[in-house]
């Protein structure tokens, strides 16, 4: 695994894995992670649904991708600074984008796009469009990943759709049996045993959490979850996600790690948008 990883989040329609991935965000970040966040769905467009406060605020990774050239110089204008989240960004459609918002962008682009978040920030999430196909941008990060989460869910309509996909995944380039299969959403009484057997064994669940779904309708994902069994479920299957990408980093306590992640570890080009971000520009 790259030193700086490349996970990526997929599965089938309505399986949780933006709001698995927000909440992964929030977790990496919490341990002074830099983390880009790239929701490379185009058709429906995330940020504004998540910080529906700084959707004015948001440039499009549409124009990003349609731009003549690549530096991180533009990477980092286009990504967008979460208040209060000094450790977190992200990049997406805006509102209103759709697949003919742009002009098409070819695969050696999606990939300086990808190599240059590896190169500026600590862990880079992608959020999948679940329909790789007609994404280019998804159809490489799947290729590039170090880790890829693969989310279904407890329903026929979930099997059928990876069922649909799966020749299409069996290329060696996507890595199909290095992928990580997670049963997510999951409500009480669905026979997840039988599901899981059929997509080929499932190493962990997430838990529906109606206090989630909910944060989901109101915009409200960056919120922290409030107590209950189903939430500690998930932020333990969450923990689990963030074990299997930076292993030695969530053994040791949250002050040792903050104490030990120094300012000048932070790579150069994040740190300095950073700094612009929080207003340190003198």
């Amino acid at each position: 695994m790259s030193n700086k990883p490349l996970i990526v989040l997929w599965g089938s329609p309505n399986s949780g894995k933006t709001i698995a991935t927000v909440k992964l965000a929030q977790a990496l970040a919490a341990h002074r992670k830099n983390v880009l966040v790239i929701f490379s769905d185009a058709l429906c467009p995330s940020v504004a649904a998540i910080v529906p406060g700084q959707a004015n605020e948001q440039k499009s990774l549409g124009e990003l991708l349609s731009l003549p050239s690549l530096a991180q110089e533009d990477l980092l204008h286009y990504s967008l600074a979460l208040k209060g989240s000094p450790h977190l960004a992200f990049l997406g459609y805006k509102k209103g984008d759709h697949v003919f918002s742009y002009a098409d962008y070819s695969r050696e682009r999606a990939v300086d796009l990808l190599t240059l978040a590896r190169h500026t920030a600590d862990v880079v999430l992608v959020d999948c469009a679940s329909y790789v196909s007609s994404y280019l941008l998804s159809t490489v990060a799947l290729e590039l990943a170090d880790v890829i989460f693969r989310f279904h869910n407890c329903d026929l309509k979930s099997l059928m759709f990876y069922a649909s996909y799966l020749p299409l995944l069996s290329d060696a380039r996507f890595q199909h049996a290095e992928t990580i299969p997670i049963l997510s959403n999951v409500k009480p009484g669905q026979d997840n045993r039988a599901y899981s057997q059929v997509v080929g064994g499932i190493q962990f669940l997430l838990p529906h959490v109606a206090a989630l779904e909910q944060q989901s309708l109101e915009a409200r994902l960056m919120d922290p979850l409030p107590p209950g069994k189903d939430a500690t479920l998930y932020q333990e299957g969450i923990s689990h996600m963030m074990r299997l990408i930076i292993p030695e980093d969530v053994q040791k306590s949250h002050k040792s790690t903050a104490a030990a992640t120094s300012k000048a570890s932070v790579a150069p080009w994040f740190r300095k948008q950073l700094e612009l971000w929080r207003g340190d520009r003198k």
